[in-house]
């Protein structure tokens, strides 16, 4: 497995181990009258306390290695004072190769994270508010949209408590944040794959699509990310407990336990896609009616579906750090996407959702005609007859006195899926 993959997922705790490496309580143990260089983190590694007028030297972190043999180095200069700049070149034959932790990106986080908490408590509100939005389909989207909040919450909890539980010595606290924050972020990814999973059975599988129950998809999304979780608390305790707050650091083998599982279900999602598209253009190519609108129907459906079932993820399974420039870029494009996807998965599952727009204009419709309703019968109380003042009447007639019939909506069923007319629809209703 590509060590670049593992700081793919692991890029926007790193600002994190900055905090905790430059807290000015560890590694305090110094000698008297003695000048050091205090802890640094230059976006790779923590530099520990060191004396001054001494180059450290540090193996290459994993991020930007060409062998594990080779050694970074920087300078702490007499004055006790680090130099800006770490030697990488041996690491990347390339004099840029150094990348600093920038502020702007933790804002960015920091904003990102914010926006889609934000997003997806509205989402999961309005889900939860109208019963004829209970089907199977939407129940996928509001147990997604619970693991992203829970993650997002949790990451937004970690930012501003782990220094403060690593200073009191609650490294339990700070193990156990930092553990949930793994599994949450494991249940994104298995959440999204059940999505893919659902939207190909709706579509290759329709026939047999019913068989696979509300609860089978709860053992996926929540009880298998349980398994692997479990597995690297425990190889954690017994052979890497040293480390800070069990974040990750260059040397963390043990995470391969978690990013293996999430890159299958990411790549199982990548096979739904495509085969969802094969069958689309397949169906669309033997239809004859309304092909070009149909054709633009199934490719907007497709394309969306790409950043909904976590594929985006997959733009960077390799990120380049032979180049400062180009690094910093992707940096901050990979942070956005991480930090903003469940924006895009409240706008796309939820407020660009055609029953839920729908459902919202029908109840601000009727807010408006009961406001309507009362205001006529304020008006016929004083002037009118009673008889024919009657509210019930009222409500119970159109404008032109015919008797209202009630409207009729699509209610689904919560335990089975639902059946569509085509491959097309199909992929259209999940938006």
């Amino acid at each position: 497995m590509d060590t670049q993959e593992e700081e793919t997922f692991d890029f926007f705790d790193t600002h994190l181990a900055r905090q905790l490496c430059e807290d000015p309580e560890l590694f305090s143990v110094r000698e008297e009258g003695v000048v050091y260089c205090n802890t640094s983190f230059d976006g790779f590694i923590c530099w520990p306390v060191t004396e001054a007028n001494t180059l450290a030297v540090h193996p290459c972190p994993k991020s930007a290695y060409t062998s594990e043999t080779d050694n970074s180095s920087r300078m702490c200069f007499s004055n006790g004072s680090w130099d800006s700049w770490t030697n990488y070149t041996t690491c990347t034959g390339s004099e840029e190769g150094g990348v600093e932790d920038s502020p702007a990106l933790q804002v960015l986080f920091l904003v990102g994270f914010s926006l889609s908490t934000l997003a997806l408590f509205v989402a999961l509100t309005i889900f939860l508010s109208f019963r004829s939005l209970r089907c199977l389909r939407n129940i996928i989207h509001c147990h997604l949209i619970v693991s992203f909040t829970l993650s997002n919450i949790t990451w937004l909890i970690m930012n501003n408590a782990l220094i403060a539980e690593h200073r009191s010595g609650l490294q339990w606290l700070c193990k156990l944040k930092v553990t949930l924050y793994r599994y949450l972020t494991a249940t994104n990814f298995f959440w999204m794959f059940v999505e893919g999973l659902y939207l190909f059975s709706m579509i290759v599988w329709a026939f047999s699509a019913s068989k696979i129950k509300h609860w089978h998809y709860i053992i996926v999304g929540w009880m298998l990310p349980v398994v692997f979780v479990a597995v690297w608390v425990i190889l954690k305790l017994l052979y890497d407990d040293t480390s800070l707050c069990w974040l990750p650091h260059s040397d963390a083998v043990l995470d391969y336990i978690i990013h293996i599982p999430i890159c299958i279900v990411l790549l199982c999602n990548v096979f739904f896609l495509a085969t969802i598209i094969w069958v689309l253009v397949t169906k669309l190519r033997a239809s004859n009616s309304l092909e070009t609108r149909q054709y633009r129907k199934a490719v907007r459906a497709t394309v969306v579906l790409f950043p909904l079932l976590g594929l985006t993820y997959l733009l960077f399974f390799y990120i380049p750090t032979s180049h400062r420039h180009l690094y910093h870029v992707t940096a901050f494009v990979n942070a956005a996407l991480h930090s903003l996807q469940g924006l895009v998965v409240a706008i796309f599952f939820c407020f660009l959702n055609g029953e839920v727009q729908a459902v919202l204009r029908k109840k601000l419709s009727n807010i408006q005609d009961n406001r309507g309703l009362f205001t006529r019968y304020t008006k016929s109380s004083f002037v009118g007859s009673p008889g024919r003042s009657s509210f019930h009447a009222l409500s119970m007639t159109t404008c032109n006195g015919r008797q209202s019939q009630p409207a009729r909506s699509k209610h689904c069923n919560s335990e089975t899926s639902e059946v569509f007319a085509s491959p097309e629809e199909a992929a259209e209703h999940m938006l």
